[in-house]
């Protein structure tokens, strides 16, 4: 009986080796006996493995991206006016509660975005992430990378928003900083201080959305707590 509650999952685990390297893995609630002989000897038995809903959209716990497994360090909404504009959640390695700490890694993270509202568009979202680059950063750093904010902000220029999209600012260690639409990467620029100036809009003193700063971090908090 055991191996028939197997086969499933490796159906799903085999099959998302050949989806596109940032496709989201999504895994649904099942007991405890199954995740644990579903995914034995794996560090994917430590996680939760519900999707977390945020808003009228679900950020999957886990993402797979090029062979990595990421997983939700938290999840909020960035609203405008009592208005949802879209969903964020930060994918770490590990849980980690330290933005300042978070921000200086060197290691793959991605931040994700679901659109939520027909009022965002390309123009609005190039302003928002300029204003977010100039308030997350020192004088010194806007001056530093400003060439790679401007390419960064025609990456956006290019998009055409929907209400559904998913937008990835994804790091990689020796890469850069690329921007995805639905799974498809629109560009790469930058380098390590780059990125700490990217993630600073979400994560730093002054961040974009201070009830959002917090519930990136309160997902990881609320993991390590109960360890």
């Amino acid at each position: 009986m055991k191996t028939m509650k197997i086969i499933p999952w490796m159906i799903i685990l085999s099959c998302s080796i050949s989806f596109a390297q940032t496709k989201v893995i999504r895994v649904n609630k099942t007991s405890s006996e199954e995740t644990n002989l579903a995914f034995q000897n794996h560090d994917i038995n430590k996680l939760n493995l519900e999707s977390k809903i945020i808003g009228k959209t679900a950020l999957p716990a886990l993402y797979r991206f090029k062979k990595r497994q990421l997983i939700l360090n938290g999840a909020g909404l960035r609203e405008l006016l009592w208005v949802d504009i879209y969903a964020c959640g930060l994918y770490l390695h590990r849980p980690n509660t330290d933005p300042v700490d978070i921000v200086d890694r060197n290691e793959t993270m991605i931040m994700r975005m679901d659109i939520l509202s027909k009022a965002v568009s390309h123009d609005k979202m190039v302003k928002a992430f300029y204003k977010g680059f100039i308030d997350g950063n020192s004088k010194d750093t806007i001056e530093k990378y400003g060439r790679e904010i401007d390419v960064f902000l025609k990456h956006i220029e290019g998009l055409k928003l929907k209400v559904g999209d998913k937008v990835d600012v994804v790091y990689e260690p020796s890469i850069g900083v690329s921007l995805y639409l639905n799974y498809n990467k629109v560009g790469t620029v930058g380098n390590l201080g780059f990125k700490k100036a990217i993630f600073n809009i979400w994560l730093s003193d002054n961040p974009v959305d201070k009830s959002l700063h917090k519930e990136l971090l309160e997902g990881a908090k609320s993991f390590l707590d109960t360890k």
